[in-house]
């Protein structure tokens, strides 16, 4: 049977280091946890998955059951705290008195054919039972073992399948959905003596035989099969109980050549994107391949005169005989996470840049980005500096013998802080597709006057899954606002060494540096919301998302048509009176998806 280890008032923060205080002395914000349970399934030997995922909810039970007999005044008002790799930049995560930490979660078996439904539209050689801990790192690995691999994922490996899909975290294939379009069916813990099998009516997956393997102690799942209510809990946001296992839907194995160009973006080409004619943009750069995948990466700044960074993968025929390894692709959030530890380590050394003979205007002078980024004058050009991209002047095979052919895997990196921790700064918008050519104009002229410390990236979703998705338009464009954190700005003013001559101009830019993305984030909701585009924000992450917004977005709960009443109600049917009252956190209080208890 899995354990669960408890440790007590355990000092504790989120990945991005966003969450929680500074303490005394200290430069990280963090939490003081009363009582951390870390669950530890690894060491289960079940063959089949499902009676992995009874093992290990057996374990949750117990855990469940231990905070539902305490007395009622030492769990009131008290939460669950799920949390996985602890991504989030929001409050989604993070609770001060109890805290359940499901990475170890973990384990990844092949469906058996006795327990998939006979009427499933999915084969069981195309679907992985998962562990809710598990890392999409793992199942990539583990799928490409057997020439399947995933049906898409983030730009980065290592978040947990149930923490990814919670959010509605957006993929990498063009045509696709996001990380829950992966999703067949859930094995939830909704109360201490309680769980529940979830899936759709339309895509049945499991069997008789297969549920009964469901059972926990005597307690056989409850059976929810509708299409509604399967959409409601898929985006679960940490109210659904705990996602103890899923089925997940793998692709067949796929090797890709990446192309990596520099191109100006145009009006004609951001109609082409606008419409969706991603082949188009493509051959714009040189390949007659339709791609799998397209990201554009911009500067802010100077978006059509300044070459853009476009990122492709073209399937390829090739097979080689040896892996082609690990294609170190910088995404925008691992440069910026490499140059927070550049700020860490110039701010308290001699400049090569001549101080200025009086406190300039602005509050950046010029001289602070490039002394900063080595030269650069912006996070965008130490971005294309750092990777080298190729000019679109020639002609790309993606079958050519020297382009290397890469799995999935190997297209995508692990941890997204390979540098700095909390360097990071990171806003996300979902617009319509065919809105992209009006939106970039705009929120490229609101943010005109701020300080060339973020980028703007582009990535696409179809059709996504969930009804509270943020990506909730049928084709949708995702902008991403990646740019140096308030936190990482105060650090570097922390060590900035105040003999230098220029340590006046430098406390006083890095303070001006500490706005510019939150007041980045401002401009761009302000100027979307000028220019008539609807737009939705990522649940996870930063840009002051609030409640006005979330019930424009998806109405009011009051209201008989809102979709945020009909994910309550999906709630109410799945939890326990006692789950309702612990499966909460304070995000979904402030964006009003849940009253307070």
């Amino acid at each position: 049977m899995p354990t669960i280890r408890y440790r007590r008032h355990v000092s504790w923060s989120n990945y991005h280091l966003t969450l929680g205080t500074v303490p005394p002395g200290g430069s990280d914000p963090s939490m003081i946890i009363d009582t951390v349970a870390t669950v530890d399934a690894g060491d289960l030997t079940q063959p089949s998955g499902l009676a992995r995922f009874a093992a290990s909810g057996a374990a949750l039970f117990e855990h469940l059951e231990a905070i539902e007999q305490m007395p009622s005044a030492s769990r009131a008002a008290g939460t669950v705290g799920t949390t996985g790799k602890a991504w989030s930049f929001s409050g989604l995560i993070g609770a001060s008195d109890r805290q359940l930490d499901l990475t170890g979660l973990v384990g990844i078996t092949e469906m058996g054919a006795d327990e998939l439904a006979s009427d499933a539209v999915v084969g069981a050689d195309r679907i992985a039972l998962v562990g809710g801990g598990t890392l999409l790192a793992d199942i990539a690995s583990w799928a490409e073992a057997r020439d399947r691999t995933l049906c898409t994922s983030g730009t980065h490996l290592k978040p947990t399948i149930a923490g990814g899909f919670a959010t509605a975290s957006h993929g990498s294939r063009l045509g696709y959905g996001g990380l829950q379009d992966m999703v067949l069916g859930m094995h939830l813990i909704t109360g201490s003596r309680e769980h529940v099998w979830i899936e759709r009516k339309t895509g049945p997956v499991l069997s008789v035989a297969g549920l009964t393997k469901l059972t926990i102690d005597g307690v056989p799942v409850r059976v929810v099969r509708e299409d509604e209510r399967f959409e409601d809990a898929l985006v679960h946001l940490g109210a659904m109980g705990i996602v103890n296992g899923v089925a997940v839907e793998l692709a067949d194995n796929q090797r890709f050549a990446l192309m990596q160009r520099l191109l100006t973006i145009t009006p004609d080409l951001l109609d082409e994107i606008g419409g969706g004619h991603f082949d188009r943009v493509a051959r714009r750069l040189g390949c007659a391949t339709a791609p799998a995948f397209y990201e554009l990466t911009i500067n802010p700044h100077a978006p059509f005169s300044d070459p853009a960074g476009h990122i492709f993968y073209f399937p390829t025929h090739k097979v080689p005989l040896f892996p082609a390894g690990n294609a170190g692709i910088e995404r925008p959030a691992d440069v910026i996470a490499r140059i927070g530890e550049l700020m860490l380590a110039f701010a308290s050394q001699p400049l090569a840049a001549p101080p200025t003979s009086a406190v300039a205007a602005s509050a950046i002078p010029p001289w602070v980005l490039p002394a900063l980024l080595k030269g650069a004058d912006s996070v965008f050009a130490f971005y294309l500096d750092l990777k080298n991209f190729e000019a679109a002047d020639s002609l790309f095979d993606p079958d050519a013998p020297e382009r290397p052919a890469y799995l999935w895997s190997e297209l995508h990196g692990g941890e997204i802080t390979g540098g700095e921790p909390g360097a990071l700064y990171n806003a996300s918008f979902a617009i319509p597709l065919d809105r992209v050519g009006k939106a970039l104009p705009a929120i490229c002229a609101a943010v005109a006057q701020l300080a060339g410390s973020f980028v703007f990236t582009l990535r696409f979703v179809a059709k996504p899954a969930g009804t509270l998705a943020f990506t909730r338009f049928d084709q949708n464009a995702v902008i991403e606002i990646d740019g140096l954190s308030p936190l990482i700005c105060r650090k570097a003013a922390q060590g900035v060494d105040p003999d230098l001559p220029q340590a006046g101009e430098l406390l006083l830019a890095l303070q001006e540096l500490a706005g510019t993305l939150p007041a980045g984030a401002a401009a761009t909701r302000a100027a979307l919301n000028r220019a008539g585009i609807p737009y939705s924000m990522h649940w996870g992450k930063l840009g002051d998302l609030d409640r006005a917004k979330v019930y424009a977005d998806f109405g009011h709960p009051l209201d008989t048509d809102s979709l945020i009443r009909q994910w309550r109600g999906t709630r109410d049917h799945l939890l326990t009176p006692f789950a309702k009252s612990v499966f909460w956190n304070p995000a979904l209080i402030d964006y009003g998806l849940l009253d307070p208890a």
